[in-house]
């Protein structure tokens, strides 16, 4: 479930202007309240609010998680499925 969420395309949009976040919804439980802040900040409405790409890899959610090993191939899978995903959206 996005963090922009309404009934129908319009009620999103106006949240999306507005910068009306929402963090409810099962999809969100299991999200960690520092990984719903990082998200926050990103999505701040006002640009100069909002925190430069410097500050973003100094959030406790980038530099907590940033020692985790990730499965090198997990990862290339991942790479793969962005790569055909945007082909796929290339050709339409």
């Amino acid at each position: 479930m996005p963090p922009f969420n309404g009934s129908n395309d319009s009620e999103i949009c106006f949240k999306v202007r507005m910068g009306i976040v929402s963090f409810d919804g099962k999809s969100w439980n299991n999200i960690s309240e520092l990984a719903k802040d990082f998200i926050s900040e990103l999505l701040t409405y006002n640009y100069k609010d909002r925190p430069s790409a410097e500050k973003a890899l100094k959030h406790p959610w980038i530099t907590e998680n940033s020692g985790i090993e990730i499965d090198e191939s997990f990862a290339i899978h991942a790479l793969d499925n962005i790569q055909s995903f945007h082909a796929s959206e290339t050709l339409k």
